[in-house]
């Protein structure tokens, strides 16, 4: 995209496509740093960003809790103000009043209007011309009395002496009843008690008159002290105060429960709660810890894996498995348990995809973010951290799947011992504190790390088609479809392919570099010479070479050099890795063809011939892994068509084509240091030595039982190279050698099969000089191999002194 981009830009603003692309690249560079700072910043501090959508930190008075509410911490106790007040309130309420004495001047003043109003009643009693309803009328207007149609009716056909006994009735009653204290609180229950203070010899209907009269005028007549009151409560609520504490774990609020008070006020003590005047407080902070994880994890990948930087898209995918990350612990913050989080998956697929240099960077970032997230907790962040540095310090062979089971073990394990740590009364087993159920969580937690693990392996792998440990395993497979095509189709190819992946992944483990990607690489790095097999000299039958027939060292370059072109295109036809396809782009670099020096001297001019012909697409190695492969590949090639016959040879060979591809610039963009070179030598040396060390030449024989005897009846040995007559293999008391392979050493010629004759000894010509030849090469040992071989005092394996050196 950035180079059709820069394509087009160049030829319509007339700019170099260069500073298009610098332009590009540092515009999404900016993009991306913007992007991870501003979704890190809402991950971090959503609670304050979005206040309606968190459920807790949004809760207010009267609002239904929408789950359990635990304390995230313990609390030591504090004093609830809500709960202190409403138990001084009801104290307060529970001290009687105080009331000052009754009043007589109030009875007395009763008893005088009972007596105008009695007089009153008489007065339209005995009015002898008002109709009965004037008269009803005329009472209902007395206020201090509410008396129905009834009472009135009653009160109007009494005869005069019972009226009389009546009415000195209610003046008895009422000044009975003011003797005692009437307060304002048990006024009704005086006037309830009416009805028994009556005389029993009046009847229902003149006590139903006495009653109704007296109620209307029965006053209080005692009064609140106010003061004394007061004084009593404060009294009693002067030294109540109420604490409340709060262990981590325990349920504050239950779900479906209303928020009340009380409750409120332990959410705002517990830290739940956010502030409306802290939001703008809080986003900054969240984004200034984003700003400070970034900074610090580009220095460190600065300074100890700076080629990371130019994989743009693999940073890519690494921030954003980071974020994936640590949005699932923003998630399960709202609805779940943080300590089942299976945040160590992170290391575990940082140490997978590109080793613990970068999932230790990756493991600290992501726990302070998360400790800021959980309400600053130290215990969370140390939580994460302790996890993921456990699991990036044991994840050893990430291609394996057995070998996440260990490392999520010890994660279980450092998580267990980091609750342990933090939580208080550790050595309480109780089941009500909370422990016990943290430490399954913990458990829990290391399992579903390398599940999880395992899972983002396979979905990555899958959709980025990356060189991953399990992609490797996979693809160095001899049954895969490409490789099985390949040794049909060039079987040569196939068998020179074997021999680089070797010394390839020996050079790799020596100098400390991805020892798996290169061995893999080094098994397709020449799939392109599928397309034409027969121009390659590993797939030619001997003296037979179709260039010679082709005839045009310009045709003959074009084939070779197709070969890197086809096997970009057949790899991206089998979707193979991208750094695989690498590989097949850069092992030959932007090195010139012998053919050019053919097409030179024919046209007698260097200039009248076009060099980019006969030159590699390349371009050159741009890391140490590509550039061990193309020095194993020219060594190997070189070696096998130069069939050496001495091990100064086979050195000479190699140092000539690692100078070579120094001088010409080939290593210039690999990193390699000469160290490395020196290593690599070392290796291709030994590898190569062991491999093409001359074979002793014996004459034909048709059944090998009939040379063995004929050989043992006339004490016939052959000489080695290289050794004196006193130095030859002795025969033994029985008249044979000592065992030799004979099956595997003498030369084959058409013989009759019932002719047998003596043969003569078998001696091997070697000139006497300061080169020894290639007996044998000590076993190159592999990476990873504890037991060193033991050596005799010149280096080699000791040798019986009756035993005859193998060849």
């Amino acid at each position: 995209m950035i180079d059709w981009i820069a394509e087009r830009s160049g030829r319509w603003l007339k700019i170099s496509e260069d500073r298009v692309r610098y332009l590009l690249h540092s515009v999404g560079i900016i993009l991306a740093v913007g992007t991870f700072v501003l979704t890190s910043t809402l991950l971090v501090a959503y609670d304050s960003i979005f206040l309606g959508v968190n459920n807790i930190a949004s809760l207010q008075i009267g609002d239904i809790a929408p789950q359990d509410i635990r304390a995230p911490a313990s609390v030591p106790p504090f004093i609830s103000q809500v709960l202190t007040e409403q138990r001084k309130q009801e104290i307060r309420d529970n001290v009687s009043p105080i009331y000052f004495p009754p009043d007589p001047a109030v009875s007395r003043q009763q008893s005088e209007t009972a007596q105008q109003i009695l007089e009153f009643i008489q007065n339209i009693r005995r009015d002898a011309y008002g109709t009965p309803q004037q008269k009803i009328d005329d009472l209902k207007k007395i206020t201090d009395l509410k008396l129905d149609d009834s009472i009135i009716l009653q009160m109007l056909t009494l005869d005069e002496a019972t009226w009389v006994e009546v009415g000195e009735q209610v003046t008895g009653v009422l000044e009975r009843v003011m003797r005692g204290e009437i307060r304002d609180t048990n006024l009704q229950s005086v006037i309830a008690q009416l009805p028994i203070q009556v005389s029993v010899r009046f009847s229902e209907d003149e006590a139903a008159v006495i009653v109704a009269v007296v109620q209307g005028l029965i006053r209080p007549n005692t009064i609140l002290n106010v003061t004394a009151t007061e004084e009593a409560r404060q009294s009693a609520i002067t030294d109540i105060v109420v604490r409340r504490s709060f262990e981590r774990g325990q349920v504050v609020l239950r779900a479906g429960e209303r928020v009340d008070a009380a409750a409120y006020e332990a959410l705002s003590v517990l830290g739940l709660l956010e502030p409306t005047n802290r939001r703008l407080q809080q986003i900054m902070r969240a984004m200034l810890v984003s700003i400070t994880v970034l900074v610090v994890s580009g220095l460190y990948i600065a300074r100890f894996k700076s080629d990371l930087f130019h994989s743009s898209r693999f940073i890519a995918l690494l921030a954003s498995i980071f974020l994936i990350t640590l949005l699932g612990a923003r998630i399960v913050g709202f609805y779940g348990q943080i300590y089942v989080y299976p945040t160590a998956a992170l290391a575990l697929l940082f140490v997978a995809l590109i080793g613990p240099e970068i999932a230790v960077i990756g493991v600290l970032g992501l726990s302070l973010l998360i400790g800021i997230m959980q309400e600053n907790s130290l215990e969370i962040a140390t939580l994460v951290g302790v996890g993921g540095m456990m699991a990036t310090l044991t994840l050893r062979r990430p291609e394996r799947l057995n070998g996440y089971f260990m490392p999520g073990l010890l994660v279980a394990l450092a998580n267990v011992s980091v609750v342990m740590i933090f939580y208080q009364g550790v050595f309480s087993f109780n089941p009500e504190t909370g422990l016990l159920e943290l430490i399954f969580y913990c458990l829990l937690n290391g399992i579903l790390s390398a599940a999880l693990a395992l899972a983002g392996m396979y979905i990555v792998t899958l959709i980025f088609n990356l060189p991953t440990g399990l992609k490797l395993v996979e693809l160095s497979q001899p049954s895969q479809p490409l490789l099985q095509r390949l040794l049909r189709e060039a079987p040569g190819t196939y068998q020179h392919s074997l021999q680089v992946a070797n010394m390839a992944e020996q050079a790799a483990t020596r100098i400390g570099v991805n020892a798996d990607l290169v061995r893999v690489a080094a098994l397709y790095h020449d799939v392109g010479k599928m397309m034409n097999p027969a121009f390659f000299t590993e797939n030619q039958v001997e003296g037979v070479n179709p260039h010679d027939a082709l005839d045009d060292p310009a045709r003959s370059a074009t084939i070779i050099i197709a070969h890197v072109t086809d096997g970009d295109k057949i790899a991206r036809q089998f979707r193979l890795p991208s750094r695989i396809r690498d590989f097949i782009m850069e092992h030959h670099g932007t090195q010139v063809l012998y053919f050019y020096q053919q097409a030179v001297q024919r046209a007698g001019n260097a200039e009248a011939v076009d060099i980019e012909q006969f030159t590699y697409p390349g371009p050159k190695p741009q890391s140490r892994e590509t550039a061990i492969l193309m020095l194993a590949d020219s060594c190997e090639a070189a070696v096998r068509s130069r069939k050496p016959t001495r091990k100064q040879e086979i050195t000479d060979t190699i140092q000539q084509i690692i100078d070579s591809k120094i001088h010409t610039g080939q290593l210039d963009e690999s990193g390699l240091t000469f160290n490395d070179i020196k290593a690599i030598r070392k290796v291709f040396v030994d590898m190569l030595q062991a491999v093409f060390h001359p074979r002793i030449n014996y004459p034909t024989q048709l059944g090998s039982g009939a040379v063995r005897d004929t050989l043992s009846a006339s004490n016939v040995r052959p000489e080695l190279p290289g050794k004196t007559t006193s130095e030859q293999p002795k025969l033994s008391d029985t008249g044979r050698t000592s065992p030799v392979p004979f099956e595997a050493v003498v030369q084959e010629t058409p013989r009759p099969a019932t002719q047998t004759r003596e043969l003569p000894t078998i001696k091997i010509e070697v000139e006497k000089d300061d080169e020894s030849p290639l007996a044998e090469v000590p076993p190159l040992p592999r990476a990873g191999d504890q037991n060193k071989l033991k050596t005799g005092e010149n280096g080699r394996p000791p040798v019986k002194k009756d035993a005859p050196e193998e060849q």
